[in-house]
């Protein structure tokens, strides 16, 4: 976590990594603006890997982590400074480590740092439930199918990127959680509510960015092995060297389990409690292996390509709903991800910064389900896409402007296959999409006074041979459609005085039609072609404190928001018949809520961190469900965490609690209100790089659900050990 402790003078701050004990870095700026240089890129695969077969050997321990609150809020708060000769706007030069610097100085943001999150057994959808604002519905425990709603958007309208390059895609907009790594990650990006131009495209809900580390300086090896209850095992590998104007890094990850938690089954009839009976989950293993092969190449000071290959493999099974479990139906997933980045922070000409990528993503799925447990009738599919892009980002100052552009064009196939058909190939579907955005931030008061004003144009092009209409007809001729979205946008940030930055935004943003909701897949979910965009209207205002010290409380913060959200032409899945079911324009909603956070350090030891997040999602289509609360999103939802690091060993706790979320429409069934308390012990061995992490989740034992018939795991312990080098250079 960042947190700026005071004035380095009037050319810049001092910026103090909660996550670091020892690390502190001056930022010198002549505007007060944080500025993160970023975007995505293309394929590197074998240069990468020979690269990485001379990663050095081990070194010395790594500081261990202080007992800061995480994560942090956006640490673009800058206070207000003398006026400098210029009142143009400098980019910010951040000395040191890559420390979660934000695109976006008027948002409402948050720095996830990852520090000891995965020796604490904790997965990228765990870190991101302990989020304000942020709600993830799991379909099952660890491995299983889960997704993130910010701010009570749909999974769908929140765009989910990996170093700056979409997983998003034309196929369907929900990212799985339980598909994506968190040991390679340095930190992960989330804004609320509003989208930056360094990502490519709009964003009902928000902007998730999951950013992996880069090489260090001197080499670096540290190993991460686990295991636990229901057969839970876990092991990484993460190696890191410098040669010359040369870096390189590799992470190499396992998670695996048997899954077979037990838990109350009601079979399927919720009002008599004389059938319910105390069963094992089946048919819930998995098993994942995710690898990591980086490359950095520095032309100048200023300058440097970077290029990554990510390769991801998953098999698990299938169990379905507690109380109709499926014992065969079965999944793979297979994804490629490469790009190529260059960035400049000075071209020494027009734009002075610029950042341009290629990048492809390859991605193949496998669902087989012959005993038909799993939806109407037997099945085996192998659904294939395959993604490309480019894009180029570029700032530039120009007196008291920052102006910033971006151009992204892309294109992807999506192949699917039903194995069980006669005809062995189904029509293919293809999207072309062009994307361009413009921004300007004007300081304004001396830099105390920022506005920030963007717009962008997006443009997609489908193309799909024959598909099924709303009638259950099959057309053969190839059609396809175009959709377009303005999405415009103004935020605004004041510093009244140092320790306080007041923010506001308002823009309207939309997203564009699934394949799957435009195609459906020929079964018992009809492709609606005749979709509109959805589009919707989000403002928030609200404060950040910066980090404060007062008596024996130090590295204080808080914020507090108020947002609202009005979407409209809201895709929504309808059932036409006892068959079948269609996606229709047909629902409205209006969301409202507050979020609040605050952190503290106590004593110089004791970390205390809490957030709130209230939100009242209502539907207003007008119809049987108008004025009803939207299901799947709490109404609150709350997380704490405590932590004493004063010696070697360092208890925690972290409580996690959720009430008012209903699982139907018509808000007759009301998933309980949940407290889930967590136990933890993290020790390091004296005089070596040795971390024990011990932890106790959900030990009253809840029987809990975030999605009605997916259980929940009970009381459940798991252990790491890590171990971790870092040689001398």
């Amino acid at each position: 976590m960042l947190e700026v402790l005071r004035d380095a003078g009037t050319r810049g701050l001092e910026i103090y990594d909660a996550g670091r004990k020892d690390r502190r870095v001056s930022i010198r700026s002549g505007g007060g603006l944080a500025w993160r240089r970023a975007l995505a890129a293309y394929p590197v695969c074998a240069a990468i890997a020979l690269a990485l077969a001379a990663v050095g050997p081990a070194r010395a321990q790594e500081p261990e982590p202080s007992p800061s609150p995480s994560p942090s809020t956006s640490p673009s708060l800058a206070p207000r400074e003398a006026p400098p000769e210029s009142s143009a706007i400098d980019r910010i030069e951040v000395q040191g480590e890559t420390l979660g610097e934000l695109a976006d100085a008027t948002s409402f943001a948050t720095v996830i740092e990852i520090h000891q999150q995965a020796e604490e057994f904790k997965t990228v959808a765990q870190v991101l439930s302990e989020t304000v604002g942020l709600q993830v519905r799991s379909f099952g425990g660890l491995g299983d199918f889960a997704t993130v709603s910010v701010r009570g958007a749909s999974a769908g309208q929140v765009r989910i990127y990996f170093d700056d390059v979409p997983l998003t895609r034309a196929r369907s907009d929900t990212v799985n959680l339980a598909d994506l790594p968190l040991e390679p990650l340095a930190r992960i990006d989330v804004y609320r509510g509003v989208t930056p131009l360094s990502v490519g495209a709009s964003a009902l809900g928000g902007v998730i960015n999951l950013v992996t580390k880069d090489p260090g300086e001197e080499p670096t090896v540290a190993l991460l092995f686990g295991g636990g209850s229901f057969g839970t095992r876990q092991g990484s590998v993460t190696t890191s060297t410098r040669r010359g104007d040369l870096g390189f890094l590799g992470s190499f990850n396992y998670l695996g389990s048997e899954g077979d938690f037990p838990f109350d089954d009601d079979n399927g009839t919720p009002l008599n409690p004389f059938d319910d009976e105390r069963v094992r989950r089946e048919n819930n293993q998995f098993n994942s292996g995710d690898a990591i092969l980086k490359a950095i190449w520095d032309l100048s000071p200023t300058s440097r390509i970077v290029g990554l290959n990510e390769l991801f493999i998953n098999e698990q099974g299938v169990p379905g709903i507690g109380a109709l479990t499926s014992k065969d139906a079965s999944l793979y997933d297979f994804r490629n991800l490469s790009y190529v980045r260059f960035e400049s922070d000075d071209t020494g000409s027009l734009p002075e910064e610029i950042d341009s990528t290629l990048f492809f993503i390859y991605e193949e799925e496998r669902f087989t389900d012959l005993m038909g447990d799993i939806g109407p009738g037997n099945q085996s599919s192998r659904n294939r896409s395959f993604a490309g892009g480019a894009n180029v980002h570029g700032v530039q100052p120009l007196g008291a402007h920052l102006l910033e552009a971006r151009l992204d064009v892309g294109g992807e196939v999506f192949v699917p296959r039903n194995l069980l058909d006669p005809e062995p190939q189904d029509p293919n579907q293809s999207r072309i999409s062009f994307n361009v955005g413009v921004g300007d931030t004007w300081s304004l008061l001396e830099d105390s006074l920022l506005l920030d004003g963007q717009l962008r144009y997006e443009l997609a092009s489908d193309d799909f041979g024959d598909i099924t209409i709303p009638s259950g007809e099959i057309v053969d001729a190839p059609t396809g459609g175009t959709n377009q979205l303005f999405t415009p946008r103004l935020g605004a940030r004041w510093l009244p005085w140092n320790e306080l930055a007041l923010k506001m935004n308002v823009g309207r943003y939309g997203r564009i039609p699934s394949f799957f909701e435009l195609f459906g897949n020929r079964g018992f979910v009809l492709g609606n072609p005749n979709l509109k965009p959805e589009q919707g209207v989000n403002v928030d205002v609200g404060f950040e404190a910066r980090p404060l010290d007062w008596g024996f409380l130090t590295r204080s913060r808080g914020e507090a928001v108020f947002f609202w959200r009005s979407v409209d032409d809201l895709i929504v899945l309808e059932q036409n018949s006892q068959q079948r079911s269609i996606f229709r324009n047909l629902a409205s909603a209006e969301i409202l809520g507050v979020e609040l956070s605050a952190a503290t350090v106590l004593w110089e030891n004791l970390g205390v961190t809490a957030n709130y997040t209230y939100q009242d999602a209502r539907d207003e289509s007008g119809g049987a469900a108008d004025g009803n609360q939207i299901p799947g999103l709490p109404r609150n939802e709350g997380y704490a965490r405590i932590d004493w690091d004063r010696w070697d060993a360092v208890p925690f706790y972290e409580l996690i609690f959720a009430s008012g979320n209903f699982v139907d429409t018509r808000n007759l069934r009301e998933i309980p209100s949940r407290t889930v308390h967590t136990l933890g012990l993290r020790y390091t061995l004296p005089r070596t790089p040795l971390t024990l992490t011990f932890e106790a989740l959900n030990i009253t034992n809840n029987q809990i659900e975030d999605v009605a018939g997916f259980p929940l795991p009970g009381l459940s312990f798991f252990g790491t050990v890590a171990y971790r080098w870092v040689g001398a250079t």
